[in-house]
């Protein structure tokens, strides 16, 4: 049985490695050792993940298998997207299993916890991006009846790549 917690600050560095695993096992075929170093040193280095803990308006989530993380997730309220979709949106920050668990519903368990998190609390949209070579994760957004609505850059070191950005009516 999953579990989905808020995440405690002592979590953090589960949390460092857990994201580290799941971008190196989705990435990595796809880019430079170089360009991976530098996206993990920046996006998820521990004193980048702990001040994220604190920011107004964002929620992170471990998904727990007894005493075992198997997945996360984060929300947040940005203004990214507000002159598409208006102001009343959240954004599925990261949401990512650990490999070895893809497959047994971690996935579905943690998207349901996003949705009922951003109905519970009233948004009109949640939204989030998605790399566009990343086929299993955008088969996984379409089938939550996500689509399609803009794209922005997203740096991977110094590979500037194109992320699509997907909503969702709430």
């Amino acid at each position: 049985m999953i579990e989905i917690l808020p995440i405690r600050e002592h979590e953090v560095t589960l949390l460092r490695d857990m994201a580290i695993q799941t971008a190196i096992d989705t990435f990595a075929a796809f880019n430079t050792k170089e360009n991976m170093d530098a996206f993990l040193e920046t996006s998820y280095n521990l004193e980048k993940l702990t001040k994220e803990l604190t920011e107004p308006d964002t929620a992170t989530y471990l998904a727990w298998e007894g005493d075992r993380p198997v997945g996360f997730l984060r929300l947040r309220k940005t203004d990214e997207v507000t002159h598409l979709l208006g102001t009343n949106t959240i954004e599925l920050q990261r949401i990512y299993v650990l490999k070895e668990f893809l497959g047994f519903g971690v996935g579905r368990q943690l998207m349901e916890f996003a949705l009922h998190y951003a109905r519970e609390r009233k948004f009109e949209w949640i939204w989030l991006g998605v790399w566009e070579h990343n086929a299993r994760a955008i088969d996984f957004y379409i089938k939550w009846g996500f689509s399609r609505f803009s794209e922005h850059v997203f740096p991977m070191g110094d590979d500037p790549q194109t992320d699509w950005l997907l909503k969702l009516k709430l």
